[in-house]
C-alpha cells in the first residue's frame, strides 16, 4: 500500500470525509498541501466532492511568495478548481496585535478559511499536517510546558470542521511519492531558517538527537503519541456536567478530589475556546476555584478568563467592545441579538423550561429586544411586586460580564421576559390550545 492509498484508507476508515462534502483545503503550493489535494482529486468523483483550494500570501517573501500564488492559481486551473486568495501581511499584523510572527499567519490562515467555508457553504476544511508536524509539535509544547492532553499532538478531527488525513505520514515519504510521480511542488525557503523555535526543533534538536543518542527517535515519538492518546481517552470525563453554555461550573470541579481531573477538563475548556494551554495557566485557574469574591487571570493579549460566584468564563476584550443594536421582531419570527438567537412561533405546549417561555402574546404583536437599562423592573412569576432587573441578575449570580449581554425582551414598554433569567406573570398563559412560546438559544 502506498502512501497515497493510505491516506485514503485513514478517510474512509475514520469518516474523515464523506460523500456530497464540500471541502475547504489550504494549499500553499508546499509538498505537503499538493499530496493533500492529490488525496482529495483522486476520491472526488467516488465522494461527490466539491473542492475549494484556499491560498495565503503573506507577503513576507518577495518574489518566492508571488511565485507560489501564481502556482497554486494554475493548479487551479489544471484540475478546473475555483482558487481563493488572501494577500494579507503578516509582519504587518504582528506589529498592531504584538503577537508573533507565527501567530499572526495562523490568526490570518484561519479567519480567511473560515471566511472561505461560509462564502463556499463548505463543512470541511483540509489541512496538510503531517507525522513530522506531529514530532515536532510534541517536543515544542513539552519543552514549553503543557498538559497530557497537550501531548497528544496534532489530531484528525476538530471543532467537526477540520479535518488532517495525511498526518499519520512522513515528510520524506511524501516528497518521495511527489518526485517518483513527478508531480510539481514548491519550497519555502523560510522552512529552511533555524529562527523559530519549531524550525530549529526541526533543524537542530531532532537531527542531533537521531545521530546521538537514536536514529529511530522520531519512531519512538510516534508510539508515545498513540499511548498518550489511549490513556487520555481512558479517563475521559463526561465534560457536560462541568461545562454549560460556555461556562464553567466552579462547584461541580471542586467536587473532584483529582487536581488532574481538573486539570483535564480545564485544558479541555481552554482548548475548546482556541486558547493555547500550559500547565502555570491550568494551575493558575484551579487555584481561584476556592477563592470568594470575583476573580481575573489574563490568558491572553485580547482573553481574560473570569471567576464569579460559582461560574467560570472567558472574556474576549475585542468582543465586549462591541454593542449590540436593538432589535424589533414581529411574532411569528426569529431574529439574532448578540451571542443569542430568539424565536417566537405558535405551538401547542403547556409547560416551558429555562429557555422556553409559553405565553399568552399574539400572531401580529411587535416585541422590542434590547439590554437591560438602569431601572428596569419586571413582575416576576410568584411575586406580587415589581422587582428590579438589577437585583434579579445578582440574586441569580449572573456575572457582571454577562448581565449586559441577556435580551431584555419587552412588548410596548413592559418588559416581558429576561431571557432564561426570569419571565413576567402579565405574560403567562393559561390557555392549554397553541400559544406563542418565546425561545432563546446560543449561536
Amino acid at each position: 500500500m502506498n502512501i497515497l492509498e493510505k491516506a485514503i484508507k485513514k478517510i474512509k476508515d475514520k469518516n474523515l470525509i464523506e460523500k456530497n462534502d464540500r471541502v475547504v483545503i489550504g494549499v500553499s503550493g508546499g509538498p505537503d498541501s499538493i499530496f493533500l489535494l492529490e488525496v482529495l482529486l483522486n476520491i472526488k468523483d467516488e465522494f461527490n466532492l466539491s473542492i475549494f483550494p484556499v491560498h495565503i500570501n503573506h507577503l513576507y517573501r518577495g518574489k518566492e511568495a508571488e511565485r507560489d500564488e501564481n502556482f497554486v492559481r494554475e493548479i487551479g486551473k489544471k484540475y478546473n478548481l475555483e482558487v481563493f486568495v488572501k494577500r494579507k501581511s503578516m509582519e504587518k499584523l504582528a506589529k498592531e496585535e504584538k503577537i508573533t510572527l507565527e501567530e499572526a499567519g495562523r490568526e490570518i490562515r484561519y479567519s480567511f478559511f473560515d471566511e472561505v467555508m461560509e462564502k463556499t457553504k463548505s463543512n470541511k476544511i483540509a489541512l496538510a499536517h503531517n507525522l513530522d508536524d506531529q514530532i515536532e509539535t510534541f517536543l515544542f509544547r513539552l519543552i514549553r510546558g503543557t498538559s497530557l492532553e497537550g501531548l497528544e499532538g496534532i489530531n484528525d478531527t476538530r471543532d467537526n470542521k477540520y479535518v488532517r488525513p495525511i498526518n499519520e505520514i512522513y515528510k520524506k515519504d511524501i516528497m518521495n511519492y511527489l518526485d517518483e510521480n513527478n508531480i510539481p511542488y514548491m519550497t519555502d525557503s523560510t522552512n529552511l531558517e533555524n529562527d523559530y523555535t519549531r524550525n530549529s526543533i526541526r533543524l537542530d534538536l531532532i537531527p542531533f538527537i537521531e545521530e546521538r543518542y537514536n536514529p529511530r527517535f522520531k519512531e519512538k515519538i510516534k508510539n508515545m503519541l498513540e499511548e498518550v492518546r489511549k490513556v487520555n481517552e481512558l479517563l475521559e470525563p463526561d465534560y457536560s456536567k462541568y461545562i454549560s453554555d460556555n461556562i464553567l461550573k466552579a462547584d461541580e470541579l471542586n467536587k473532584e478530589k483529582s487536581d488532574y481531573i481538573k486539570g483535564k477538563i480545564i485544558n479541555y475548556y481552554l482548548t475548546k475556546n482556541n486558547i493555547e494551554t500550559t500547565r502555570r495557566k491550568i494551575e493558575n485557574i484551579i487555584k481561584i476555584l476556592f477563592s470568594g469574591g470575583s476573580k481575573k487571570i489574563k490568558l491572553e493579549k485580547d482573553c481574560t478568563l473570569i471567576k464569579e460566584y460559582d461560574k467560570i468564563f472567558l472574556v474576549n476584550s475585542k468582543m465586549t467592545k462591541k454593542v449590540v443594536k436593538e432589535v424589533k421582531m414581529i411574532i411569528p419570527s426569529e431574529c439574532e441579538f448578540g451571542e443569542y438567537i430568539i424565536s417566537a412561533f405558535r405551538e401547542k405546549k403547556k409547560r416551558d423550561n429555562n429557555y422556553e417561555f409559553v405565553t399568552c402574546l399574539k400572531e401580529g404583536d411587535e416585541l422590542f429586544i434590547r439590554a437591560r437599562k438602569e431601572g428596569d423592573k419586571i413582575l416576576p412569576i410568584g411575586m406580587e411586586n415589581y422587582k428590579k432587573i438589577k437585583d434579579i441578575m445578582i440574586n441569580s449570580k449572573i456575572p457582571k460580564e454577562e448581565r449586559d449581554k441577556i435580551p431584555v425582551i419587552l412588548l410596548d414598554d413592559e418588559i416581558v421576559w429576561v431571557a432564561g433569567v426570569r419571565k413576567s406573570k402579565k405574560f403567562i398563559s393559561e390557555d392549554e390550545s397553541e400559544n406563542v412560546v418565546l425561545r432563546i438559544r446560543r449561536k
